[in-house]
This record gives structure tokens, C-alpha cells and sequence, in this order.
């Protein structure tokens, strides 16, 4: 299990690999792919591909036999730091970020996703947010990005039910770039990595710069709403119902408290 990194001339290339638990991402595998960006910074990439390993998903999110089984307490960066420290370095590259999403996008990976600047998937690929079938809340930059992405509507919808998207309608909603079939995709994202990174390198950094603080920005207000039901969620008992139903492939039966 592990993120690897590789580099062909301007663009760099980060793949998540973990068999047979979908691609699902790890603390350390977090923080692989955070080094890998930075890795891509120093190496002078200007435009940065995130994929999955082949298989049913792109990346199925937070390795849920990696969490810790108990209720919790703290702020969200004290309780995921790994997690924390790999969406600030998706907003550190100072290059552009492509997500070659050749399966599913659930959770973490699904943030991940919402978290480059460009999305390119192929048919059949769902993107599916489960917060509420777990009982946790999802990051607040995570919430803001999905927002300004697809509109208050359809975020409310995706976040509140956790139900799968489809590429065809993730596309439809400006989710997705486009929809491709299996075999183009990597020739496809390449093309798309190749022609960007033969832009004006400084232009692209300042419109990425101010694009992205645009979709992130947050009253004190929403912050500390947040930062409250944060911690509800990190420290109740449905938390812990949500994981050991998701271990256990059977429903929850939460309880609210």
C-alpha cells in the first residue's frame, strides 16, 4: 500500500495503490502523496496527475481499518492531521491538479477528487460522499469546494443522502470535465496534463490562486458551527455504529447520540 511519484518532463504522476481495500488511502499514504506534491513542486512540474491503480475504484477514501474504533474528541485537524496535511498541500502546488478517476470516488477519495482543479473520469465511475451513512462530518474546505463546484442544491443532495453520482451526471453538473471510455483515459488526461502545462506558467498560478481561495472562504460564524458539530460527531457513539456497520457490511443503527 503506498502512493507512488513519477515525472516525464513538465507533468508529474501520483498513484494510489492499495489492493483489495479499493485504493483506500492510509495516514501514511496521505502523507505520501502530500511529499509527492512536494516532491512535484521542487522538480518543477506544472501540472500534477492523481490516479488510482487499476481496479473497481480510483480511491475509496479514509482506510476505515486505519481509524481508531472509539469515540474521539478534538478538532478535526487534531483528530485527521494526516488528512489535514494532504488537502493543504493539494492548495500548496502552485501548479494544476488533474484527477484521472478511473473508478469510484467515495469519501476521502471523493474529496481528493473535488480537491484538484480538473476532473476527467471514465463511464461507469460514481462519485459518492457516505458522511452521514458513517456519522461524521465532512471538512468544511471539503463542503465550501463541493459547493462552488456543483451549486448548494446538488451539494445538499450529495452530502446529506451519500448517494452515488454518476459520471454521466456528475459531468452534467460540472463536476466532471468530461466522461471517457476506460482505454482513452490516460492518453486523454496526458493530453489534457501536456496542453495545460503550456500555459504561461504565471498566469495559470495566479487565476489557480484566486479561483481557489474564491470556493474556501468562511465567516467566523461558519467556522465555529463547524468546529462544534465536528467535535458532536467525533465524539458520539453513531460514529462509532457508522464504522462498525462499514467493517461489518451490514446497516447502522444510529441512535443520535
Amino acid at each position: 500500500m503506498r502512493v507512488s511519484y513519477s515525472v516525464d518532463g513538465p507533468v508529474a504522476r501520483l498513484t494510489i495503490s492499495n489492493p483489495g481495500r479499493g485504493n483506500a488511502l492510509s495516514p501514511s499514504m496521505m502523507l505520501q502523496l502530500a511529499d509527492g506534491l512536494r516532491e512535484a513542486e521542487v522538480s518543477g512540474a506544472r501540472v500534477a496527475v492523481v490516479a488510482g491503480a487499476p481496479g473497481r475504484a480510483f480511491c475509496s477514501g479514509y482506510d476505515l481499518a486505519k481509524l481508531p474504533s472509539g469515540p474521539g474528541e478534538g478538532t478535526w485537524n487534531e483528530r485527521f492531521p494526516e488528512l489535514t496535511a494532504m488537502l493543504a498541500a493539494l492548495d500548496r502546488f502552485t501548479g494544476v491538479l488533474i484527477a484521472e478517476v478511473s473508478g469510484h470516488a467515495i469519501g476521502g477519495g471523493a474529496l481528493l477528487a473535488a480537491g484538484c482543479d480538473f476532473r476527467v473520469a471514465q463511464s461507469g465511475a460514481t462519485f459518492r460522499i457516505p458522511a452521514t451513512r458513517l456519522g461524521v462530518m465532512y471538512p468544511l474546505e471539503g463542503i465550501q469546494r463541493l459547493v462552488a463546484l456543483i451549486g448548494l442544491g446538488r451539494a445538499t443532495d450529495v452530502l446529506l443522502t451519500g448517494r452515488a453520482v454518476s459520471a454521466e451526471e456528475a459531468v452534467a453538473w460540472g463536476l466532471y470535465r468530461e466522461v471517457v471510455e476506460p482505454d482513452p483515459l490516460p492518453g486523454r488526461v496526458r493530453a489534457l496534463a501536456e496542453d495545460l502545462s503550456e500555459r504561461a506558467p504565471l498566469a495559470v498560478r495566479g487565476l489557480r490562486a484566486v479561483l481557489r481561495a474564491d470556493g474556501v472562504v468562511a465567516t467566523d460564524r461558519v467556522r465555529a458551527l463547524h468546529s462544534e458539530w465536528t467535535g458532536r460527531c467525533i465524539g458520539s457513539r453513531d460514529l462509532v455504529e457508522g464504522l462498525d456497520a462499514a467493517r461489518e457490511r451490514r446497516p447502522p443503527r444510529f441512535e443520535g447520540r
